[in-house]
């Protein structure tokens, strides 16, 4: 019985120690020189702050995401898929970058015309979201594909993101806008229609003032 559990516990050992070795075999650690960022609504924005380093023996590659806390609000444009070669130190940590656009988070009033006439007033306080940075790794067979296949690795950073306010006055830009275009257009269809006239009537029309000038005189 005594010899059984020994070799239960050395099967156990060895397990863990193997387990041990893959994580030490390939991975990546995290540099972030930023823990918040602020930006605004509608533009878009990236994160460039985040570096990724390897410093163990096998080449890993690295993609960058966020939290399920901040993919409501950071809407995804574009991530860096970057390989990190093995022996990477942290003082030289390979910079990535991930680009996403912020909609709009602030209650607005429209007038009567719908959504075309609004205002923002920023009485609501300044929006925060809280989440995290992460950068998952795999080791890679493929190293111009920057992903793998084998052992995942997974490391993050907290980051705030603030959203700011502009506040404005009711905007009536699309109203002067259609209102300067249904002006053109209405002058262009009266040329339009002054103009298309065949070339006889354009005559007969000339003619017929003339003659009515000169009975004027």
């Amino acid at each position: 019985m005594i010899k059984k559990t020994i070799n239960y516990r050395a099967i156990l050992i060895f397990l863990l120690i193997i387990l041990l070795i893959s994580f030490i075999s390939a991975g990546i650690g995290i540099v972030s020189n930023a823990a918040s960022l602020t930006v605004k609504e509608n533009e878009e924005s990236c994160i460039t702050s985040i570096g990724a380093y390897n410093p163990f023996t096998t080449d890993s590659g690295v993609t960058i995401s966020v939290s399920d806390e901040l993919k409501g609000i950071l809407i995804q444009k574009s991530v860096d898929t970057r390989l990190i070669p093995a022996g990477t130190g942290h003082d030289n940590a390979i910079p990535l970058k991930f680009c996403f656009k912020v909609p709009e988070v602030y209650h607005r009033d429209y007038a009567i015309a719908g959504r075309f006439i609004d205002k923002l007033d920023c009485t609501e306080g300044q929006k925060v979201y809280s989440g995290e940075v992460i950068l998952e790794s795999a080791t890679t067979g493929d190293a111009s594909s920057g992903m793998g296949s084998a052992t995942k690795m997974a490391v993050s950073t907290p980051l705030n993101v603030r959203v700011a306010c502009n506040p404005y006055g009711w905007n009536y830009s699309l109203v002067y806008t259609l209102a300067i275009f249904l002006s053109v257009s209405v002058i262009a269809l009266i040329l339009l229609r002054k103009y298309r006239k065949p070339k006889e009537e354009r005559i007969k029309e000339k003619m017929k003032k003339l003659k009515q000038e000169l009975k004027k005189k």
